[in-house]
């Protein structure tokens, strides 16, 4: 399988973070390409072979689109590089309108809602 250029959208090239709060940090520094904000939550936890269990998270751009981004949150290292399409918001982020909310940052959790994004806001 090739997984250059998929990093972080596939569980053989998993974004390397060394635990969940890195992995969250990691989550909410985190905008589309456009500089607006993502909903995130953490659907499930899988597995590959023998290794060590990667956290599956939904993301979500304003009315558009969902992805999976998936996180080693044990790794041994923590990885500055970013999955293709995100930047890192060092720059003012553009307001995201969700049905009656403007949202102005990156929001999300570390567990599966049963409504997202709606419950999320």
């Amino acid at each position: 399988m090739n997984t250059e250029n998929k990093y972080g959208k596939t569980p053989f090239n998993p974004i390397r973070m060394t635990g969940i709060y890195e992995s969250l940090m990691f989550l909410n520094s985190l905008t589309f390409s456009n500089n607006k904000p993502i909903f995130y939550h953490r659907i499930h936890t899988t597995s590959i072979g023998k290794s060590k269990p990667i956290d599956c998270y939904e993301i979500f751009k304003q009315g558009e689109f969902k992805e999976i981004l998936f996180i080693d949150t044990y790794a041994n290292e923590k990885s500055e590089e970013i999955p293709e399409g995100y930047l890192r918001n060092t720059e003012i982020i553009k307001t995201a309108q969700f049905k009656n909310s403007c949202i102005s940052r990156t929001v999300g959790v570390n567990y599966k809602l049963r409504k997202f994004p709606d419950k999320l806001i």
